[in-house]
């Protein structure tokens, strides 16, 4: 077997960018194989100027938009409390039992058995950089979006939520420069 490691790919989306294009293809990305790839887009940075189209694209490709209070009780979910056998000390682990599952029984989880629509592949959610969506590698399609004000800002809160695992980044941009 050959495996890449631990990596939580960002994706960043600026101004520049085909919103239409990169909201089909980073809902597919994130998708594929309900994001168990350690390549897959795992948090997105996108310009506040054009996260509402994004989102909207986004929507138009099989995501479900969930509000702060869902996305925050979601997290309780499906990141559970250990304590690591070294330090005493209590963290944050994927529940194992939400990995690699479908959107659908993701959401069931969290709504008591609620199902969504059968078109729905991805869960996405608009948080702050601190939220845990962004800062662990879940490894299911719940995909957080972090609204930027530009490329700098952009670039050094990928660079963070990606923790120097120098594992893979993605970018939505027509700026070469």
């Amino acid at each position: 077997a050959i495996g890449a490691g631990a990596g939580n790919p960002p994706v960043i989306v600026d101004d520049t960018a085909d919103i239409v294009k990169a909201g089909k293809d980073i809902i597919d990305g994130c998708t594929f194989d309900n994001n168990l790839p350690c390549i897959a887009e795992k948090e997105v940075f996108a310009f506040r100027s054009i996260k509402d189209q994004l989102i909207s694209e986004m929507l138009k490709n099989g995501a479900y938009l969930l509000n702060k209070e869902e996305a925050d009780a979601l997290a309780g979910i499906v990141l559970v409390d250990v304590t690591d056998k070294k330090t005493g000390k209590t963290k944050k682990q994927v529940n194992r039992k939400c990995v690699g599952r479908d959107a659908a029984v993701i959401y069931a989880m969290l709504n008591n058995g609620k199902t969504l629509p059968a078109d729905v592949r991805c869960l996405i959610c608009e948080t702050e950089f601190e939220h845990l969506f962004v800062q662990e590698e879940l490894m299911m399609p719940i995909l957080p979006i972090v609204a930027v004000d530009n490329i700098d800002q952009a670039v050094e809160m990928a660079v963070k939520a990606e923790h120097g695992n120098r594992h893979t980044a993605h970018m939505h941009s027509k700026n070469i420069d």
